[in-house]
């Protein structure tokens, strides 16, 4: 059995879109949806959805934070396999069925992770055209220390073995936390070239600031699992920040919406939620 778990905050305007790619696919059993705090409608809406299709189950989280989120949402799936997405996450049409058989297959693995590319972006050829490259060398697919929070997966034992370990500070990167936590424990991630799924790229509109903000909780997250940050750490960091910067200018001002370029884009999407976008009394040890 796949169980699917949904994090979700004020995702009204794109969470049918994704509901309705994953319900389709028969490989998917169970959609476990967590709100976490929305003000915006969607919790209608995910109610509106669960009655009409028995897949869907919604469950609420009330203290902010994607790890409380996550854990919730994993706790609750009754699946052997418990795979998570993003509410702006479009999953390829097979993409149920490939965490399925590839888990049936390699018993070995634990968690397993895939490529994510932009639907929305402007730019968005370059991050495939750099996929291409990498798959052309062969450095995709294999072993990995990481994963990628839109478009991953983890058997239901091994989050029982690690659960009790992770971190749900909000000043850690989730799937970072979880992959640390699975590679302490001696356990196998795996990252597919044929799990894929496109999401949004709203969080590039990001400032540089507080994108750098986000890269440095990436090393506080190694820490508090007590790994030494390295220099090759820092140096990936500043790269992946330098990158954002770079990007920045251009989308700051693309709808995301409309897919064009307007001077009045709308707010910034923070990435990951930030102190900022969670409730003032909501607590995370």
């Amino acid at each position: 059995m796949l169980s699917v778990v949904i994090p979700v905050l004020n995702e009204s305007q794109c969470i049918r879109r994704t509901l309705d790619r994953l319900s389709a696919q028969d490989a998917v059993d169970e959609i476990v949806v967590v709100d976490n705090g929305s003000t915006d409608g969607t919790r209608d809406i995910l109610g509106a959805y669960a009655l009409t299709n028995p897949k869907v189950t919604v469950v609420d989280e009330p203290v902010r934070g994607v790890a409380r989120a996550r854990n919730t949402g994993f706790d609750r799936a009754r699946g052997e396999f418990i795979a998570r997405t993003d509410a702006d996450t479009i999953v390829d049409s097979d993409w149920a069925e490939v965490i399925r058989r590839h888990f049936t297959a390699h018993p070995e693995t634990a968690a397993l992770t895939g490529i994510t590319t932009y639907f929305d972006s402007p730019v968005g050829f370059f991050l495939e055209f750099g996929y291409r490259l990498q798959a052309r060398r062969g450095r995709l697919g294999g072993r990995v220390g990481n994963m990628h929070g839109p478009n991953m997966a983890i058997r239901a034992t091994a989050w029982k073995q690690v659960r009790d370990a992770t971190a749900t500070r909000p000043d850690i990167v989730d799937d970072l936390d979880l992959a640390l936590c699975l590679t302490k424990a001696g356990l196998a991630i795996e990252q597919l070239t044929t799990m894929r799924a496109r999401t949004s790229a709203r969080r590039r509109r990001t400032s540089p600031a507080k994108w750098w903000r986000f890269q440095q909780s990436g090393l506080r997250t190694i820490t508090n699992q007590g790994y030494t940050v390295l220099p090759y750490h820092r140096l990936i960091i500043v790269g992946a920040w330098a990158t954002h910067t770079a990007q920045w200018p251009i989308y700051r001002f693309w709808d995301f919406e409309r897919r064009r370029f307007t001077l009045h884009p709308g707010r910034e999407r923070l990435y990951p939620l930030t102190s900022s976008d969670r409730a003032p009394s909501a607590g995370e040890p």
